[in-house]
């Protein structure tokens, strides 16, 4: 961000190094958009998503990496899609809902860490450090990539790193499964022999992290030179990161900059990101790479200069009280020379990222918009709820539809004159409200595949104010077969059904994703291809090689073998040939056994 002409891309920094596939990943985000989560699997299927990606490709790549990755997220804080998908059912067992920290705080690090495999070399692990959320915003942003290997010996610099990741699970509003925190603690654990390499300016690292029992940040932030990049600022808040300094200098919102106290911006040099910054195409939404502009400033970054170093701190606090005083906050501080990483390096005549910026004029003092007091009471009332996590049981009601009740043991926070309400995402419209005492809804008539953990609550304020947010509940009696007729519902033609077949037994080729996500015309020419013996030669070699696909496999060909419209789904002829191939791999997992 720091220079406008470098976009980052995260799709691209998720990316697994050529060689390598994913073997495990740990996220936290403040909001998260489910439809935004899908796209890291994307990236560690080494697939990139066009602006029409190829729907089957898609849900394959999302399929096969959910199991690997964790992603930590604020309660109260999931955005409701605009319009719910299928795929998102493959994201249940990665979500985990977080509980605020204390009373007034919040769970607010936008942190990757990921470990890399490779059948020839040593692991290797990538740690993103982020200010954005995992969304679909197009703010202004930074990013931070660090690379690193196994050193062979714990390092004191990963302590905070170790920590941070250790404490994710016991932060959940509900448990993990004892194979997801076996994970989660492995890769903490492993963090601790990282060595990583440094960015070519700097000469020191060290993670910050605040919010976490055990943990001191013990940030040093005095200094002769202040440089503040913030979305949200306070004059508290600016007391803590530049201290005792005058002529600082700060890049906000005009919002903020104008409801500081008219004393703390007397000693400010106050810019704003200008109105015509961003306006070039934009490769590097978090996502699906259409032209896109940037517009706003989320970025959070911290420079100040002492004993002739530059100190640099990124990552997800805001320059407020409540950031570096009770927040959950992950940063990175680099240190290195005043003259590539000081703040006329960022901030000079010269430098990149100050032609993107206007010096703004302010006396401060101005109140706060009326409605954010509203705001904020809204959103801390779907954090409270969001933090009373539900269950969801299945019963059985007839042979094509399911009963869902929805009950919490604790009352929900509701506070008299809002109205609250429930649905299920993948049932929109359809909806229950609900009051002041444990919950206790039931969706009748559900469908299989309509099944899911994943609840629309929707609050509105006396004044008229609404919001809302996805809470994950705890899924009970979740009837077998439920993801395989998701799936089925998509692979609907035999053309989607080869092209599945084909990701699936030929994952190991890093190109078939890509090359299926193309044009249609490409799509449509290697399913041609797959239909004559290479369908044959891919499941001998996965009867060799990894069978446990096409356990996966014989699952969606039960499903479509069981009704007529799924049997159409299925090539001509591909039933005879699946019911030798069944066999065989009985015979073989028993010669196995024995």
């Amino acid at each position: 961000m720091l220079d406008p002409d470098i976009r980052v891309v995260l799709l691209e920094q998720l990316r697994p190094p050529v060689g390598y596939t994913l073997d495990a990943a740990v996220a936290t985000t403040f909001t998260l958009d489910l439809s935004a989560a899908l796209i890291p699997p994307l990236a560690f299927a080494t697939f990139g998503m066009s602006t029409t990606p190829d729907p089957v490709a898609a849900l394959e790549a999302v399929r096969s990496c959910a199991d690997r990755i964790d992603i930590f997220a604020q309660a109260g804080e999931l955005i409701v899609p605009r319009q719910p998908s299928d795929l998102m059912t493959f994201l249940e067992p990665m979500v985990h809902e977080v509980r605020r920290p204390r009373p007034g705080h919040l769970f607010h690090p936008k942190v990757w860490l990921l470990r890399y495999q490779s059948p020839e070399a040593e692991p290797s692990y990538r740690l993103l450090c982020l200010t954005r959320n995992l969304t679909n915003d197009h703010s202004w942003d930074l990013a931070l990539r660090l690379d690193g290997a196994e050193s062979g010996k714990r390092l004191a610099v990963n302590q905070p790193l170790v920590k941070f990741v250790r404490a994710l699970p016991g932060l959940s509003t509900t448990p993990l499964p004892p194979h997801r925190l076996e994970r989660v603690t492995q890769l903490a654990q492993d963090a601790y022999r990282v060595e990583w390499e440094l960015p070519g300016d700097a000469w020191e690292l060290q993670f910050r992290v605040l919010g976490i029992r055990g943990i001191k940040p013990d940030i040093d932030f005095s200094g002769y030179r202040h440089l503040v990049i913030a979305p949200f600022l306070t004059d508290s808040g600016l007391k803590v990161v530049a201290p005792g300094s005058s002529g600082i200098r700060v890049v906000s919102r005009p919002e903020a900059l104008d409801q500081l106290a008219p004393d703390t911006v007397s000693v400010l040099d106050p810019f704003v990101v200008s109105g015509v910054a961003g306006l070039a195409d934009d490769p590097a939404s978090p996502g699906l790479g259409t032209e896109q502009i940037l517009a706003g400033l989320h970025a959070k970054l911290y420079i100040w200069e002492r004993r002739r170093a530059a100190h640099v701190l990124l990552g997800s606090a805001n320059a407020t009280q409540a950031a570096f005083g009770g927040n959950v906050e992950f940063l990175v501080e680099l240190t290195g020379s005043t003259a590539t990483l000081g703040v006329e390096a960022f901030l000079g005549a010269d430098a990149p990222f100050r032609a993107m910026l206007e010096a703004y004029s302010t006396v401060g003092g101005q109140p706060p918009d009326p409605d954010d007091e509203a705001r904020r009471r809204l959103e801390e009332l779907l954090w409270d709820i969001a933090s009373v996590p539900p269950q969801v049981a299945v019963t059985a009601a007839t042979a094509e539809e399911y009963a869902l009740d929805v009950t919490t043991e604790k009352p929900l926070p509701i506070p008299e004159g809002y109205r609250v309400t429930i649905e299920l995402l993948t049932r929109p419209g359809e909806t229950q409200v609900v009051d002041a005492a444990p919950l206790d809804a039931r969706f009748e008539r559900v469908p299989l595949a309509d099944i899911t953990p994943f609840l629309v609550v929707r609050a509105t304020a006396p004044a008229g104010l609404q919001g809302g947010t996805v809470i994950r509940g705890v899924l009970k009696n979740d009837p077998a077969g439920r993801l395989d007729v998701v799936l089925a519902r998509q692979v609907n033609t035999p053309e989607k059904f080869l092209r599945f077949l084909v990701l699936l037994l030929g994952l190991g080729n890093p190109n078939l994703l890509a090359m299926l996500a193309g044009s249609d015309s490409a799509a449509s020419g290697y399913v041609r291809a797959a239909t004559a013996p290479g369908v044959l030669e891919m499941i001998l070699r996965a009867l060799a090689d990894h069978p446990q696909a096409l356990h996966d496999l014989d699952r969606l060909v039960q499903r479509l073998q069981a009704t007529e419209n799924g049997r159409m789904v299925l090539p001509e002829g591909f039933g005879d040939l699946w019911t030798v191939v069944r066999e065989t791999l009985g015979k073989l997992e028993a010669v196995t056994e024995q």
